[in-house]
């Protein structure tokens, strides 16, 4: 498994077949009926085998670029098999198949040390396998459908399944440049697909510039329908690369999408409010910090220059001034003073690197500051109707002289004359319209906040004029080249998304409340480990993959039974498997809104509708209810609900044994359905059981949701093919289901021998990376950034236990293990004839 050349090419090919016969089986399996996902996975396919047909090493850029959004779950049902599973099976089928032909060389290789780790990790990986499948439930039984099933081992033991079985296609194609080729611009699409996702759900769901609001967003990820960490641990693997492709970039254009991608990248992590990502960012730059320091630490200076640590430690003087004022102009002018204040620094900083005219300064400040009186003076605000949004003085006149100042610095060739336009009078007229900038910033200020708003506006303006000295220093702190107006916007960026989201409320009170968070974190750490097995065998090969949610439910020392939701059969005979419904128990415990977890399915509903909901149903336990309802949905916190009407009736006096008993409800759906199609929430219907502190059941079948016309709207209603199209959620209530950090999951589900054979795993990747990175190489420190980030994710959250995010994190450390193949020994020379 480690190197292909191990296995005969016979042996490969029947390891093809086989994989193709296990990607047709589950196609004739998978739920392709529910919309347009469906559809769309099922033209993805062939067009993917046309492409590995063609290019084989494609694949290095279609996982990267697919694994973080082929995420269907929420509309088949399906999360022990999944898209990416049919996906796999297929890339392995294709590469396998290449393998078993002809041999060729390989374009990487892997260390005796790398050997020995990978070795020693599968070997945990296995054991801890084993120990948390066996014994397995018969599989007449439906046992694929929840978390506390023994299966779930291998739903979390697949992805080191897959990254062994992708490494010998990783030894083929995996040298240096077919992954600068394939595997970044992989990683790049599949961030900015995750981006753009993000934008739309924060679109729909609280609004864009709604930061107080405590919606947190999922993008794509279905495995955080009951909480943990899969959106920050996959910005945390794949921000670094964007910063990477902006450091590479050649030409304009290339920086100009960079800085796009890095600015929609920066605003789902923003958005996210989570706190261990964002010290996994501020770890990422630290590092590349660091690096930088230390590269530059050894440069000899100039004989009329100063060191580049020294032109460094200024540049950080500098941003962090600026970041300062920046939060000041924020907390008193909001975003209107922010906004222009880096207008005003942006500025600032594209001329400060031009030979300016100083001795036309005086003139070009008095001109423009009569102009500015002038234009002040005739607007007509105040008089009559007040002018409007950006009518108003102020913002016009501000973005007046910025459009007179781009103008003016547009390149030489786009004037009349061309470069005969680049003299003096230009940057006469630059340094007027940066004075209009100047005033128009402290009168922006003043309109919004009135005095208080003077002291920082001016002192953004008073840096902004230290910035202009920069051309007069010898050397200059920045010169106008591509990497500094890169770094420049990608600052830019950074402070314009995180200064208003750090300031808002809901960030607000989540800092305030970390200590508190980290109390209750430790609280449940402590009582995982009491949780665990004394025994020598559960130390060292742990409890069990995937076993975590299951001992929670019968073993937690709170006595809490959470809530769950069950596939059950009735009726059965030899040969008929009987009648199948849905049971939904009611949680055993008290612990605050949220821990209801609900069934869920997504519909297509039309606004001001008359629908009925049909439905069987019988209930044991005390007073359990059936809580039902239409809601504005995409994974957690459902909004714009319409309760359904529905009430059980009391179980028959003097019947032994819940008997079925059918409800129909009509109701109207108000609002729901509603809007443009792009921006129209998605709707679903949501089951959940409720009751007092002890647990009760609900039992459900038959199910149906019916419009005006008759038709149906709900798949598998009765329930007959289980939990297909059917999804649930968690919305507040996670600790069940996750333990809350990578390490302490290692630990408990895979023992001393896993954790340890992973921190080798780690530290072996984490050497090579940074001595690359010594050597100068960008990526490796991008590659060593990404990994850290993610650790740093991990201190407070179990990341390995979502598969598609553990598979990225082991697809990038075997990334970072290969090693470029040995050169071919010399031929000896052949001797002359005598």
């Amino acid at each position: 498994m480690l190197a292909h050349a191990a296995l005969p090419g016979l042996a490969l090919r029947l390891l093809a077949l086989l994989a193709g016969a296990g990607c047709m089986l589950a196609l004739r399996h998978y739920p392709l009926g529910h919309s347009w996902p469906g559809l769309l996975f099922a033209a993805l396919l062939p067009a993917y085998f046309l492409l590995l047909c063609w290019r084989p090493a494609c694949w290095l850029f279609c996982l990267p670029a697919l694994l973080p959004v082929l995420d269907l779950a929420p509309w088949t049902g399906w999360f022990f098999l999944e898209e990416l599973d049919v996906l796999l099976l297929l890339t392995v089928a294709c590469g396998y198949w290449r393998l078993g032909g002809p041999a060729r060389p390989a374009a990487a290789r892997l260390s005796p040390a790398a050997r020995a780790c990978l070795l020693l990790c599968s070997l945990a990986w296995l054991a801890a396998l084993l120990r948390g499948v066996l014994p397995l439930p018969p599989l007449a039984a439906p046992a694929w459908d929840n978390y506390l099933s023994p299966y779930n081992g291998l739903r979390l033991g697949k992805a080191w399944a897959w990254s062994m079985l992708l490494l010998p296609l990783l030894l083929r194609d995996g040298d240096p440049s077919a992954l600068r080729r394939y595997a970044l611009p992989g990683m790049l699409a599949g961030l900015a697909m995750v981006s753009l996702f993000a934008l739309w759900e924060r679109a729909v769901f609280p609004g864009l510039m709604n930061l107080s609001s405590d919606y947190r967003i999922t993008a794509p990820f279905s495995a955080m329908h009951t909480g943990g960490a899969a959106l920050d641990g996959y910005l945390a693997l794949s921000l670094p690369f964007a910063g990477l492709w902006l450091a590479r970039a050649r030409s304009r254009w290339q920086a100009a999408l960079a800085l796009l991608l890095l600015a929609l990248a920066l605003h789902a992590a923003c958005t996210t409010f989570s706190r261990g990502l964002y010290a996994a960012l501020a770890a990422a730059m630290l590092l590349a910090l660091w690096q930088t320091l230390r590269t530059g630490h050894g440069a000899a200076p100039r004989p009329t220059g100063r060191r580049p640590m020294e032109k460094l430690l200024l540049r950080l003087l500098l941003a962090g001034l600026g970041t300062v004022l920046l939060v000041s102009m924020f907390s008193v002018a909001g975003y209107r003073g922010l906004l222009a204040a880096v207008v005003l620094l942006a500025a600032s900083f594209v001329l400060a690197a031009r030979p300016l005219p100083w001795r036309m300064a005086p003139a070009s400040l008095l001109c423009a500051l009569c102009l500015q009186g002038l234009l002040a003076s005739w607007w007509p605000e105040g008089a009559g109707q007040p002018a409007a949004g950006w009518l108003k003085g102020p913002y016009f006149l501000f973005l007046l002289a910025a459009a007179l100042l781009a103008a003016v610095l547009l390149p030489g060739h786009l004037w009349p004359g061309g470069a005969a336009g680049k003299g003096p009078v230009r940057l006469s007229l630059a340094m007027m319209a940066w004075t209009l900038l100047a005033c128009n910033l402290v009168w922006i200020g003043w309109h919004w906040a009135g005095p208080p708003a003077l002291a920082p506006a001016c002192l953004v303006v008073l840096l902004a004029m230290l910035m202009l000295c920069n051309g007069r220093l010898r050397p200059p702190l920045w010169r106008l080249d591509r990497a500094s107006l890169s770094m420049a916007g990608a600052t830019g960026i950074l402070l314009l998304l995180a200064i208003p989201v750090s300031a808002s409320y809901y960030a607000t009170e989540r800092f305030a409340t970390t200590a508190f968070d980290l109390q209750g974190r430790w609280r449940h750490w402590r009582q995982v480990l009491a949780m665990q097995p004394s025994d020598w065998g559960d130390q060292l090969f742990g409890m069990g993959m995937g076993s975590f949610p299951a001992t929670y439910y019968w073993h937690n020392p709170g006595r809490e039974v959470p809530a769950s939701i069950a596939y059950a059969q009735e009726g059965g005979e030899p040969g008929n498997s009987g009648n199948t419904f849905v049971r939904l128990a009611s949680p055993g415990y008290s612990a605050g809104y949220g821990e209801l977890l609900r069934l869920l399915q997504r519909l297509s509903v039309q606004p001001a509708t008359r629908y009925t909901l049909a439905l069987d149903a019988r209930r044991s336990g005390p007073m359990p209810v059936l809580l039902v309802r239409l809601c504005q949905r995409q994974l957690l916190y459902a909004q714009g609900c319409v309760h359904i009407p529905l009430r059980l009736h009391p179980q028959p006096p003097g019947s032994p044994v819940a008997a079925w008993q059918h409800y129909a409800v009509p109701f109207d759906s108000g609002w729901l359905g509603a809007g443009t199609w792009l921006l129209r929430p998605p709707v679903q219907l949501e089951l959940a059981a409720s009751g007092t502190a002890t647990s009760s059941v609900i039992e459900v079948d038959n199910l149906s949701l019916r419009a005006p016309s008759g038709e149906e709207l709900i798949l598998n209603g009765r329930f007959t093919q289980a939990n297909n199209y059917w999804f649930f959620s968690s919305d507040h209530h996670h600790l069940p289901w996750h333990i809350k950090s990578l390490a302490l999951q290692l630990l408990v589900e895979t023992g001393w021998c896993g954790a340890l054979s992973m921190l080798g795993l780690l530290a072996l990747a984490g050497l090579r990376l940074l001595r690359q990175a010594a050597r100068g190489d960008q990526g490796a420190l991008a590659w060593a950034a990404a990994l850290l980030g993610f650790l740093v994710v991990g201190l407070f959250d179990s990341l390995l236990d979502v598969p598609r995010i553990a598979l990225l994190c082991y697809l990038m450390l075997l990334c970072a293990l290969l090693q470029p193949p040995p050169p071919p020994p010399p031929r000896p020379a052949e001797s002359a004839p005598p």
